[in-house]
């Protein structure tokens, strides 16, 4: 559904012993984690915002973004659904975060948009967030790897605002 112009980075409100990066399957950077709680997913990612959704004769069918936020000209969801899925993704390779807490930014997040429905929304992935994440291991079907940070290639990344 959605595919990064330009990386996106988020001050989360966690602190981490070390930089880190995380890269996919293929060896390409997808996430940037600074000691500081910096979040910065890289230019080229892409995501499907709130899970489930599939596609029926080019219409897609599923789990709703929210209407646009007059403030960034996303929808409600799109960065909470951003950061959410770059951290699910490598909660198992090495992510210092809990699923809880890759959960409870994907709340913060969307409470930034006033998402009317986040609450909801959260509760649905605390409840079944585990089952849609397995069944994106089995499509990726290999994990990815936490590196060092080193340089940064964020570049000219967006600041989103805590």
């Amino acid at each position: 559904m959605y595919r990064l112009d330009q990386s996106v980075t988020w001050a989360s409100p966690h602190t981490f012993e070390e930089d880190m990066a995380f890269v996919d399957k293929t060896g390409k950077r997808r996430l940037e984690i600074t000691r500081d709680g910096r979040m910065t997913v890289l230019a080229s990612y892409a995501w499907d915002g709130c899970t489930p959704k599939f596609c029926v004769l080019d219409v897609v069918i599923g789990v709703a973004d929210g209407v646009v936020d007059s403030r960034t000209g996303r929808p409600k969801t799109y960065y909470a659904s951003l950061i959410h899925d770059a951290l699910y993704q490598y909660l198992d390779d090495g992510l210092p975060l809990t699923r809880h807490e890759a959960d409870r930014c994907f709340l913060l997040l969307m409470n930034r948009t006033e998402f009317f429905w986040r609450y909801l929304y959260f509760v649905a992935v605390r409840l079944f967030g585990s089952l849609f994440r397995r069944v994106a291991e089995l499509k990726r079907k290999r994990r990815g790897t936490r590196t060092p940070l080193g340089i940064s290639l964020a570049g000219g990344a967006q600041i989103l605002v805590p």
